[in-house]
């Protein structure tokens, strides 16, 4: 997500400046003398522009959709667009709201206004991308995700071609998926997403040992999900390593008791 510009801030007062007059006049008449008048014109407060305004509230439903408060996201993301109807940003993230909640026409009809008022912007073609991916068209969002990543200033490159990958992989573009969670550890080194998914595909591909070597950067992170976790367990079966498996189950059942993948164990499915 693209950082918004701060509200600007009110100006403090003017301070004003003590003279000190000094000369051999007499106490008396010093203090008759009048206090010098300020010449400087009054400082005026400056005011934040709808632009501005309708930025920040952009950037409030795009943390609200993060975090699941839906309802809020689209209090602020209409506020938005009635401040600047010309902010992308703010249409992009109603569409993402939109397609959570199902309402699919009203989804497409956001991202097409974002996507007129801002063709190039990433961030907007990786949304469009992405929707279009999980909803049955796959092979239309390469392309938004190649869009995104022609433009040099991108931001987050690693999620649209993390995401890439995953819509190849779905199509069952398997080498593309592979060269896309590839260039995603390229741009950010040691991404456990990229690094989960290329061990799933040397798994699926029986590259036992590439999939242990992906891993390692998978469980370099604090809270591995329980798909990583099952199938790091799957691989070490595979490998026969019975101690490295009953450590991915003992995490497993530890730190997601609940979860259908601790479910699974007592079933033995790996494939």
């Amino acid at each position: 997500m693209i950082p918004l510009p701060r509200p600007a801030r009110t100006l403090a007062g003017a301070a004003l400046l003590a003279v000190l007059l000094a000369g051999c006049a007499s106490k008396q008449s010093a203090e008759n003398v009048p206090p010098p008048q300020s010449t400087l014109p009054p400082v005026k407060q400056q005011e934040v522009s709808p632009q501005d305004r309708a930025q920040l509230h952009a950037q409030l439903g795009a943390g609200y959709f993060e975090r699941g408060r839906m309802d809020v996201a689209l209090e602020e993301l209409n506020e938005a667009v009635k401040l600047d109807p010309a902010n992308a940003r703010a249409w992009s993230v109603l569409g993402l709201v939109y397609a959570f909640l199902g309402e699919n026409p009203r989804a497409e009809e956001n991202f097409q206004r974002a996507l007129q008022l801002a063709p190039q912007d990433s961030e907007t073609r990786q949304n469009w991308g992405w929707y279009l991916c999980t909803n049955g068209r796959a092979r239309e969002s390469i392309p938004e995700f190649e869009a995104a990543l022609r433009n040099p200033l991108y931001k987050s490159p690693d999620v649209a071609l993390i995401n890439a990958g995953k819509c190849s992989a779905s199509i069952g573009n398997v080498a593309q998926a592979e060269t896309y969670f590839r260039r995603a550890l390229q741009v950010s080194p040691g991404n456990a997403t990229a690094a989960y998914n290329l061990a799933l595909i040397a798994f699926k591909s029986s590259r036992f040992d590439d999939a242990r070597g992906w891993m390692k950067t998978v469980m370099q992170e604090t809270n591995p999900p329980p798909e990583a976790l099952h199938l790091g367990m799957c691989i070490e079966r595979k490998q026969g390593d019975a101690q490295a498996e009953l450590s991915y189950v003992s995490q497993l059942r530890n730190r997601y008791p609940d979860a259908p993948e601790t479910k699974s164990i007592a079933t033995g499915a790996c494939e």
